[in-house]
């Protein structure tokens, strides 16, 4: 009882808002029982008594103690009033300041947490929502801001610094399934590369089930994020580099991937979210990719097991995933699907059954 009295006793002196309510309570509580003692009554008749005082309602008073009590109760009364009004119109003004409702902690699962900010970030978001899958998700955003950088019923805010452990587990890191590192480019970070190498690592830390991608302006530090376990990684530089000498070497390229990479307008690539099925097990890219086409749908990659049989396929370079996933793209047309393989998958909507 007495370390629980030491508790409330420090909450109230921290919070002078708790200490005035606190104050209040104690007078309205001692009018209360002189009410009782005086007029040898019971604690709800004396309350009884105390509701017109609580209402502002008094009408003669007279100069005993129970209704110098009452009117004591009735200050008492209007000081509270003042109080609970003016943190009211304080915690209006706060939202009016800050655009919207800033989130103290998280409880959501198997959500999406976007670390850190950028001019990209807004139209991320906006693709994000037009998905199919994470219209039905909650995105959170861990960002170093006073004012809320989006809006939105599917987005929440968390005021906090993307590689602090604390703040990333009040975004719930820990629970959450997808984390987006974007790089600052802002002139608030000196270094924006290292931010997202410290962001990565303490994500693993917390979480080494969270499906990490990092955004990286420079392609010499992506060794860095590889080695500290970011399971994607974009670098800016070498995509945008590649991208153009495409385009120059053929005209259309740019505004093709641009079409694929932008949800919401026209077909974009997914992966399908369960192995083959059966009916594909054994059967040869050439056959299925030719199954799939009649249903509006092109194949154009596939994740796998690396084996002595990929190592084989010269003609096409595997693509490295975690462990020893590896991802054929567009492989030679009699490569035989295995029961572990997984679809890539060109198509106007993501598919619920292939």
């Amino acid at each position: 009882m007495r370390k629980l009295l030491h508790k409330v006793a420090k909450k109230i002196r921290s919070d002078p808002f708790k200490l005035l309510l606190f104050f209040i309570a104690i007078v309205y509580f001692c009018c209360l029982i002189t009410i009782m003692l005086y007029q040898k009554t019971g604690f709800f008749s004396a309350l009884i008594f105390l509701m017109p005082a609580f209402l502002g309602q008094l009408q003669n008073i007279s100069a005993n103690i129970a209704e110098v009590a009452r009117l004591i109760a009735l200050a008492s009364y209007v000081i509270f009033l003042g109080a609970i009004v003016t943190k009211m119109s304080e915690k209006v003004m706060n939202l009016v300041l800050i655009g919207g409702v800033t989130m103290n902690k998280v409880n959501y699962k198997n959500h999406l947490v976007i670390c850190g900010w950028n001019y990209q970030a807004p139209k991320i978001i906006e693709n994000l929502l037009s998905s199919d899958i994470y219209s039905k998700k909650q995105i959170v955003i861990l960002a170093d801001f006073e004012k809320i950088p989006y809006k939105s019923d599917k987005v929440d805010f968390i005021k906090g610094v993307q590689w602090k452990k604390e703040d990333l587990i009040r975004a719930g890191i820990s629970t959450a399934d997808t984390a987006l590192i974007l790089s600052d480019i802002s002139s608030k970070s000196s270094n924006p590369d290292a931010d997202s190498l410290l962001t990565v690592l303490a994500i693993e830390t917390l979480n080494k089930t969270v499906y990490t991608c990092v955004q990286l302006l420079s392609s010499e530090n992506k060794t860095h994020l590889e080695n500290a376990g970011a399971d994607e990684i974009i670098c800016l530089d070498e995509i945008g580099g590649n991208l153009l000498v495409s385009s120059a070497l053929n005209a259309g390229v740019s505004r093709i991937i641009s079409s694929i990479v932008c949800f919401g307008k026209g077909s974009e690539i997914y992966k399908y979210k369960k192995p083959v099925p059966d009916k594909f097990i054994d059967k040869s890219f050439a056959e299925i990719a030719k199954d799939l086409i009649d249903k509006n749908m092109i194949m154009i990659a596939i994740e796998t097991k690396k084996d002595e049989h990929t190592d084989k396929i010269s003609s096409k370079i595997p693509l490295t995933l975690s462990g020893e996933r590896i991802l054929l793209v567009n492989p030679p047309g009699d490569y035989k699907l295995k029961k572990d393989d997984f679809l890539f998958i060109l198509v106007e909507k993501e598919p619920k059954e292939l």
